[in-house]
């Protein structure tokens, strides 16, 4: 122990080099510390406690601990940030490049350095260094556990619960067999009883803070496997916080007998029961107190922060592992909006990039590669690393060959036995919680270390190799408007956000008129972004009738969701004999929600997707603040991995249906029974619209989008109410064209020219063209203002000669070059824009992997970090 002793002076004298030997007794005029590892003479320099005058008045501004402690703090984010950097493309998640930043100032390589401790990293300065890191572990706890919701372990399938099971008893019971078998081997602290079983158990569950946070840095979280591993995580933690507190208590009777253990489960009931009951009490009332839509109050949000330091406080106080503290107070916080968003967004920067790296700087101070020698690897580290391996190698196993038996897919319980097996935050702080133990030294934390380093960094890119997500939408079936037989009910997903772009969906699909004979199946996504909250939530709405009342009150606690929802059934009421409308609520990322929208299109079979154009724009309230930011990457990663054809639709409010405009002015209420109120009025301004005549043009310039596109008009011409026009854009002495694509171009106009050829309200016509220019000056040419809608095709299979020069100009990808232009401020149409993309099929049969065929750039990939 290190004690300072202050004199009369404003100076202290400290000693700066202090020499450590693990497992040796101290010798004469050496001062022990976990900090250092090199046996060094003790040195005291002058520090001063008072800051410096500054370089020109003579002074060292590295004699004093402040000034120290910032250039710390500067070398210990600049070292973690840069690996971040380097590892990128090897696919490495941040806690591997946290873990070999941290290293980088510790004793395995710069620390290593006697300059380097004496003038950057003197004890003075590692001890708030130490001290700010273990905040770092206890912050990240804690917001991580107030993301996580208890509540959904009762409601997860058996098989999880199996497999969770399996994965924790057998490499438990393995690691603990090896552990006896090679007791003689150990020494006198890890052969008890307690510290084997404590390594056992430590080495065999999976931590549900460190898999989410892996697999977010992965972009996984919204997986079927991620949250499969996930769930079976979650499960395993809840049974794991019961047997750490069972090998908890035996540590304790080892230097106290019964009477410790007793005193230490009362003090477990009184802390939990106090978390329980009052701690959740006093926290629902603060959400209580927080108006809808709105952030928590910060008084309340800085309390309940302060709260994190009194839960260590108090479990420190009663004898039990410091770190519980802030995991229980995670978990009663109430998930999800308004306080556990308000958490996240108030604090979780902070944590996460200023915090954390001290907790790695902290983990990188104890490591030392040069304690692994062989004068300790029989005595001390050899039955540590056979623990490890037998852990490693039991746990992959035993949650692959479970996982295999329920009827998971091979390639997938491969991946989920891989992170099963990752380790991240929490198990640093148990293995620097066994050091405060005695049941490892410094040597055989260093053993933990490495390999919770080797096993992730391998283990990632293994997962990423082994697990696409968008695999499953990659398929060879047609899922196609063009596809679906005629008078048959065709699907489609509807996705949306907010209500604005909802009025906008709606109309139009209004307007393609929906009949008993050829009926529309619609599965109404409602997306919502996930805010304090861990998992992904996907949920199927229900009548309120059929729901509990408190599921209704949590499902409207958002007003804005209600209104999404109340327009959903609004819709549904009256078409019941032409539409079938089925609502869904997705909680995710918006980088993953195009991951819900895929996988309901792809499980329901649906032929196309409708979704809103995305356009960043600023926020009423917030004047300073981008409305829908973040949403443009949800079009675009719809339209890259989608299962079927997709529909952007740009509204610009020309086709607007009235009901809907009469409910923007009146603010939708959320009640049920008023929203039954508008229905009377909707019926009256529908049969209003209907009266009026409607213009439609199809810009057709060749390819599978444009003919997917004329299909989709062809079946709106059923409505008596739309004319249709069809523009085919031909280039100039047959330049540029594909054979096969003409010949297929050729075959879907004359059916449909020969389908529509008695009707009045449809007419052809063809414009032959050289350029991109005289394309647009065509397009330009015509009576923009007398069409009320402009459906065209994106880009797939398109003559490029049409498109010749204008292909540079396009900046929008949502739309294409045509979308685009005809989308554009500068085209003076107030017509509603349709672009339309035909699903793209899988025609290799399967994937790569197992087939014989690798793609390394699916490994290493360009300087691109996970989004």
């Amino acid at each position: 122990m290190v004690r300072y002793f202050p004199n009369n002076n404003d100076q202290i004298l400290l000693p700066v080099h202090l020499g450590f030997w693990p497992e040796n007794p101290n010798t004469g005029g050496q001062v022990s510390t976990r900090v250092f590892s090199a046996r060094l003479p003790v040195v005291c320099r002058q520090i001063h406690s008072k800051q410096p005058f500054g370089m020109f008045r003579g002074e060292n501004a590295m004699n004093y601990a402040f000034s120290t402690f910032l250039l710390e703090a500067v070398i210990i984010i600049f070292f973690i940030k840069t690996t971040c950097l380097l590892l990128r493309p090897l696919r490495q998640p941040r806690i591997v490049c946290e873990i070999i930043g941290g290293m980088m100032i510790g004793p395995s390589m710069l620390g290593g350095s006697r300059n380097f401790n004496y003038y950057v990293f003197p004890p003075i300065s590692n001890y708030i260094c130490a001290n700010l890191g273990l905040l770092g572990f206890f912050y990240f706890f804690f917001i991580t556990g107030a993301k996580t919701d208890v509540s959904s372990v009762a409601k997860s399938p058996r098989k999880h619960i199996y497999i969770a099971a399996i994965g924790v008893i057998i490499p438990a019971f393995c690691v603990g067999v090896t552990g006896m078998a090679m007791r003689h081997k150990m020494d006198k602290n890890m052969r008890k009883i307690s510290s084997i079983g404590a390594i056992a158990f430590g080495l065999a569950f999976s931590s549900f803070p460190v898999i989410y946070t892996i697999l977010r840095d992965m972009n996984l979280v919204n997986s079927e496997v991620g949250k499969f591993a996930m769930s079976v995580a979650l499960l395993g933690d809840m049974a794991a916080i019961l047997v750490l507190t069972f090998f908890e208590a035996m540590m304790h009777g080892d230097g106290g007998g019964a009477m410790a253990i007793a005193w230490y489960l009362v003090s477990v009931v009184i802390f939990n029961g106090f978390m329980l009951l009052v701690v959740r009490g006093a926290l629902e009332w603060v959400v209580a107190q927080t108006p809808e839509g709105k952030l928590v109050d910060q008084n309340y949000i800085v309390m309940i922060l302060m709260g994190v330091l009194v839960a260590c406080f108090l479990t420190d106080m009663l004898g039990l592992s410091i770190g519980v503290g802030p995991i229980l107070l995670g978990l009663v916080v109430p998930h999800g909006p308004p306080l556990g968003s308000t958490l996240a967004i108030r604090s979780e920067t902070f944590i996460h990039e200023f915090l954390m790296p001290f907790s790695f700087g902290l983990v990188g101070l104890n490591t030392n590669v040069y304690f692994l020698t062989n004068d300790i690897w029989d005595q001390q580290l050899s039955p540590l690393v056979y623990m490890v391996i037998v852990g490693f190698i039991t746990k992959f196993i035993s949650v692959v060959v479970a996982a295999v038996f329920f009827k998971v897919p091979t390639r997938d319980s491969l991946t989920l036995g891989l992170m099963m097996n990752l380790r991240g935050q929490i198990d640093m702080l148990l293995y620097l919680h066994w050091i405060d133990k005695r049941i490892v030294g410094l040597a055989g934390f260093t053993v933990l270390v490495l390999q919770s380093l080797v096993i992730t960094g391998i283990s990632t890119p293994l997962i990423s190799f082994l697990y696409d997500p968008n695999r499953p939408y990659r398929i060879s079936k047609h899922r196609t408007i063009q596809h679906t037989p005629p008078s048959t009910e065709m699907g489609l997903v509807l996705a949306v956000s907010d209500h604005e772009a909802l009025s906008g969906l709606i109309t139009f699909l209004d307007l393609a008129y929906p009949t008993t004979s050829s009926p529309l199946s619609i599965y109404a996504i409602q997306l919502v972004e996930l805010m304090g909250r861990a998992s992904p939530v996907f949920i199927e709405e229900k009548d309120v009738e059929e729901e509990e009342e408190e599921e209704h009150h949590e499902r409207i606690r958002s007003r804005r969701v209600d209104q999404v929802q109340s327009a959903f059934r609004l819709y549904q009421e009256n078409r019941d004999e032409c539409v079938t409308l089925h609502a869904y609520t997705a909680h995710a990322p918006k980088r993953l929600m195009y991951q819900d929208i895929c996988e309901i299109a792809l499980v329901k079979k649906t032929a196309f997707i409708l979704l809103p154009y995305q356009q960043e724009r600023l926020d009423d309230d917030a004047p300073t603040e981008l409305r829908s930011s973040g949403m443009l990457s949800v079009n675009a990663d719809v339209l890259a991995h989608t299962p079927c054809s997709v529909c952007i639709y740009y509204d610009k409010g020309r086709l607007r249906n009235a009901v809907f405009r009469s409910l923007d002015d009146q603010q939708r209420s959320t009640s049920l029974s008023r929203v039954r109120q508008v229905t009377q009025q909707r019926s009256t301004s529908l049969s209003r619209v209907r009266q009026e005549t409607y213009r439609f043009v199809v810009l057709f310039l060749g390819g599978a989008d444009n003919r997917e596109a004329l299909h989709l008009a062809d079946r709106m011409t059923v409505n008596p109410d739309i004319t249709l026009t069809v523009i085919r854009f031909l280039a100039f002495n047959h330049e540029g064209e594909d054979e096969k694509e003409k010949k297929l171009d050729d075959g879907v106009v004359t059916w449909f020219w020969v389908k529509n050829e008695g009707k009045d309200r449809i007419s052809y016509k063809e414009v032959v063209v050289k350029n991109g220019a005289e394309t647009l000056a065509a397009i330009q040419a015509m009576n923009v203002n007398d069409y009320d809608l402009w459906i065209t095709g994106k880009r797939e299979g398109i003559n490029p000669k049409i498109l010749e020069g204008l292909s540079e100009w396009s900046e929008n990808h949502q739309l294409g070059v045509i979308g685009e232009t005809v989308a554009g401020s500068i085209f003076a149409s107030d017509g509603s824009v349709l672009v339309v993309q035909q699903q793209v099929r899988n025609r290799k049969g399967g994937d790569a992997f197992l087939n014989g065929k690798f793609d390394y750039k699916s490994l290493v990939s360009s300087w691109s970090c996970y989004r």
